[in-house]
This record gives structure tokens, sequence and C-alpha cells, in this order.
């Protein structure tokens, strides 16, 4: 994880199997903010986690040219359909700026939450399903010290002995506890899948220009 003035990161990764499908990525911008990219390959095993290496790749190409979420997604969804055979992958790109300003695109990925609640992003189809999808970006002010959690549908699908899911209720009621403490219950409740929490809050410092 860069360590980037200002943005406080905690990120936690606990895969289901020797390789996954979940990915996450955190790329420094020119004005001292932040890329930060999470998503998840459908499928399992070694095909989910070469999908995962061509779209990471994609991106770190991708952010040398452009910081807009939207951009980053449609060139991103541009390469997987080239490249892939079959399957989508839904993602998430936001971008923080050194305010606390937020620009977020979503390719039918999770919403991020903030003080216990989703963000009302505009949702595009996941990667890899339609060549002429564009992605709407969404902008939010983050206030000083306020904590946004990403994740993935390992969390919101992980499954009890009896089949309960943990659910978008628990998830969003536990949205405000540090990354670790996320993952660890959604696990302990019963692991079916990845799982990939990332929580950050900013200083809110000026930007620099």
């Amino acid at each position: 994880i860069p360590s980037i003035p200002g943005l406080a990161l905690e990120c936690v990764y606990k895969p289901a199997g020797q390789v996954g499908g979940d990915f996450f990525q955190i790329l420094p911008t020119p004005t001292n903010g932040a890329l930060i990219v999470i998503g998840d390959v459908s499928g399992k095993g070694m095909p989910a986690a070469m999908t995962v290496s061509l779209l990471v790749g994609t991106l770190r190409t991708l952010a040398h040219y452009t910081q807009s979420p939207g951009e980053i997604l449609a060139a991103m969804n541009q390469r997987m359909l080239a490249r892939s055979h079959g399957g989508f992958t839904t993602c998430l790109v936001l971008r923080c700026d050194a305010d606390g300003k937020l620009t977020i695109a979503n390719a039918g990925h999770i919403a991020p939450y903030v003080a216990g609640k989703e963000l009302p992003v505009e949702n595009g189809l996941p990667l890899g399903l339609a060549a002429d999808t564009t992605y709407a970006e969404s902008r939010f002010q983050l206030a000083p010290g306020e904590q946004l959690t990403l994740l993935t549908d390992g969390v919101v699908e992980a499954r009890d002995k009896s089949g309960a899911l943990f659910g978008f209720e628990r998830s969003a009621a536990l949205s405000t506890q540090p990354a670790e403490a996320i993952a660890c219950a959604a696990q302990a409740f019963g692991q079916d899948d990845d799982i990939t929490v990332l929580t950050f809050s900013c200083a809110g410092v000026p930007a620099s220009t």
C-alpha cells in the first residue's frame, strides 16, 4: 500500500482458495490523491486469476494517462472483451482528491459505505458484457476523518451452517468498523468466497496546485 499524505488506508484480503478472483489497487495521483480500485472476477481458480492479472496490468497502464474513473472502466471493459472468453467482472474505480472530493464510477460492484449507508452511486454494467457500455461518474464530499468502506461480495455472501447469508444489513452495520474487523466477522460467519475489505479516510488537506 503506498504512503499517501493525509490518507489513512487499511486493506484486508482473505482468499477462499489458493488463487482468487478479487483484486484491489491503490495508485497515487499527481495531485496528492489516490485512485482506488476494487473488483471481483466471475468464476474461480486460475482462469479468474488470469483475468485479474490482465485487468490490473491494464489499470496500471491507464493510470499514467487518465485519472477519470469513467474512462478507466470503459477502457478496462474494452480490454476484457478483447481478451476474455466469457465471464464478467464487477469493478469500482474511485478517485479521492486530497481535499476529500470523491469521483466514483461503478461497473456492477457493491456501492461504497459511508456512515453505515451505501453511497448512491450510478451503476453501469459489469466489465466484459457489452462493447458500448459507458460509465457515469458520481461525485461526493468525504468529511475529514470520515471512513469510506469498500468490499467484495465475499462479505455479503458469507453463509453460515444453516445457509443464512451474512447479507447487506450486517455488512452496512459493520461498515464503520476497521477493515480487519469486517473481514474477520464475515469469515467467522462462514466464508464461501474471496473476501476483500478496504477502508480509508482523509485528513482533508488542501489539494496541491
